[in-house]
């Protein structure tokens, strides 16, 4: 029985994942982005598996006439055309819920080093500057509003760990009413609002945790930073579209909000000399929220076993344009 052909673009985040992969699909590997390049590579092939910064566009599927599984290496969809795949009636799948802690904690790190000081701090320590401890301040959690932009499975446990681990006041922001997730955050003792105005304007951390879609590209702008606090910060861990940077960085640059700590950016990687790197008040991370050892094992072996089983003619276990089954 010939093995069905996967064109794998980038590598997986685990060796684990790649080596499932390979034992049940004739694998064609690149680290190559050209579009030229990926369109002849993938003239014969059933499935292809990438990673960010890849993209699978309307062209390359095109190119694909036997293609009938996309998949991201990942939980996001965003470098996937998905809804031209769903037209052409290709599969996409994912892998979702597999770095709901890794990149909780990620953000929760993010917010517990700007409220304390962490980088300025080891900054002026390293230059022997121990003078800085009475200089700069830093502030407790406990009591503190931190306002979740979202209330998917990932800010779910953000909540759950400043609410419950910090005390703090926690208020999740929801586009429209959904029984299970308002009788989860009552029994959290979370606040719900449908008022995003509300919770900018009332919260002292700001976490963003919702996906980067046609509605939410540049969901979070001007408006919202001009209702922020001077005092209050934002979290990005999500994705570096849903926020205009521009108008980040002149509210950061105006001080009219304390800070930002991002771990995702719009391009990605950001440009050299990009001004928000320049601040004083930003701390920022190579998107590594949700990559850590357990969840990239998790990840990739996920996405391998989602990928075969969709080529074998079995239901896969994760598709993000499930109408495509009816078809």
């Amino acid at each position: 029985m010939n093995k069905p052909k996967v064109l794998q673009i980038l590598s997986m985040y685990h060796e684990a994942g790649e080596k499932i992969l390979a034992e049940g699909a004739n694998v064609i590997r690149t680290d190559l982005l050209d579009i030229q390049i990926l369109k002849n590579m993938a003239d014969d092939v059933e499935g292809i598996v990438l990673r960010a910064p890849a993209n699978v566009t309307k062209e390359i599927i095109d190119a694909a006439p036997k293609l009938k599984v996309i998949s991201g290496a990942g939980v996001g969809l965003d470098n996937i055309d998905v809804k031209y795949a769903t037209e052409k009636g290709i599969m996409v799948l994912h892998a979702p819920a597999v770095n709901d802690v890794s990149t909780a904690e990620h953000a929760v790190l993010l917010l517990m080093a700007i409220s304390k000081s962490l980088i300025p701090f080891h900054t002026e320590m390293s230059h022997g500057n121990y003078g800085i401890r009475m200089l700069r301040p830093s502030f407790e959690l406990k009591g503190k509003r931190a306002g979740i932009v979202g209330f998917g499975s990932i800010a779910k446990e953000v909540a759950k760990r400043l609410k419950l681990g910090f005390e703090m006041d926690v208020m999740v922001w929801v586009r429209k009413y959904d029984e299970t997730k308002h009788s989860l955050a009552k029994d959290l003792g979370l606040t719900v609002t449908s008022n995003l105005d509300e919770l900018f304007q009332t919260s002292d951390f700001i976490s963003l945790h919702i996906p980067l879609t046609p509605e939410t590209k540049g969901i979070i702008h001007n408006h919202h930073f001009q209702f922020m606090k001077p005092s209050a910060y934002l979290i990005n861990t999500a994705r570096g579209a849903i926020l205009n940077h521009d108008h980040l960085y002149e509210a950061l640059k105006n001080n009219r909000i304390a800070g930002a700590a991002l771990d995702v950016f719009d391009p990605e990687p950001p440009p050299e000399n990009w001004p928000l790197l320049s601040l004083p008040n930003v701390i920022v991370t190579p998107h590594v929220g949700g990559t850590t050892v357990e969840s990239n094992y998790k990840m990739a072996t996920t996405v391998a076993k989602n990928v075969l089983k969709a080529l074998a003619g079995e239901k896969p276990d994760f598709i993000g344009n499930p109408e495509v089954l009816d078809q």
